[in-house]
């Protein structure tokens, strides 16, 4: 939505300055220059839409855990099932205002943080990036206030050729690896080439993403998630 607001702007400058300049002004290209704020609107009216859904979402013959992610611009509270009880609730926010308009503009990873309940805790997984030219991006988890963990890409050359997907996260000193296909929906956790875990679209057009732990370690469907919103959202 910014950034649609941004490109009318500066179409707008641009077509004063080469009224002043050039004392040329053609009104079919003025009108056309409207239709970014239209969109924008447009886009902002779909949104509240979607998260309205979002809201309101409940999962059927799903077992597992499950939310529903239809929009990004947003930043509200997607709840959280296990089978069809609510158990918490997964939301996106920023450090700070300027970075919600950065990655608007950007891409949806940058500055990603996630606020995650799971029944009465309540996680944190907080952006780390505070070195503009850095390949990998960084986060804080705490739970209830007290750090439990880190985490960090492994974005490299190898990666990036085979269209993988990494990120490496640490809790208690020990360590997982959320990774993906860039081409596939599909992400799994190991830890030393074990898999504890999947998270994928409940089909292939579906909004809803279902998290399939060995074990309800709240550990593992933070991961998934934190890779879900970091890669998948785009």
């Amino acid at each position: 939505m910014i950034q649609l607001n941004l490109i009318f702007i500066l179409l707008l400058f641009a077509t004063l300055a080469r009224y002043l300049v050039f004392d040329a002004f053609d009104p079919v290209m003025f009108a056309l220059i409207f239709s970014f704020p239209i969109a924008s609107i447009g886009i902002y009216i779909m949104s509240k839409k979607f998260a309205e859904k979002e809201r309101s979402y409940q999962p059927k013959d799903i077992p597992e855990w499950s939310f529903s992610n239809k929009q990004t611009s947003l930043l509200n509270e997607k709840p959280l099932f296990r089978g069809e009880e609510r158990r918490g609730y997964v939301k996106r926010y920023f450090t700070k205002r300027g970075r919600y308009v950065f990655a608007d503009i950007f891409g949806s990873s940058w500055y990603l943080s996630l606020e995650i309940q799971i029944d009465q805790d309540v996680y944190d997984v907080r952006c780390d990036r505070e070195k503009w030219l850095t390949q990998q991006d960084r986060w804080i988890i705490t739970k209830n206030g007290e750090q439990i963990g880190e985490a960090h890409t492994r974005i490299n050359l190898k990666n990036m050729t085979k269209l993988k997907e990494a990120i490496e996260f640490t809790f208690q000193d020990t360590s997982y690896l959320s990774s993906a296909s860039t081409i596939t929906s599909t992400i799994s956790l190991t830890q030393d080439e074990e898999l504890l875990g999947t998270m994928k679209r409940n089909h292939i057009i579906s909004t809803v993403q279902v998290i399939d732990v060995k074990e309800d370690q709240p550990e593992y469907i933070i991961a998934l998630i934190v890779h879900s919103f970091y890669f998948k959202n785009k």
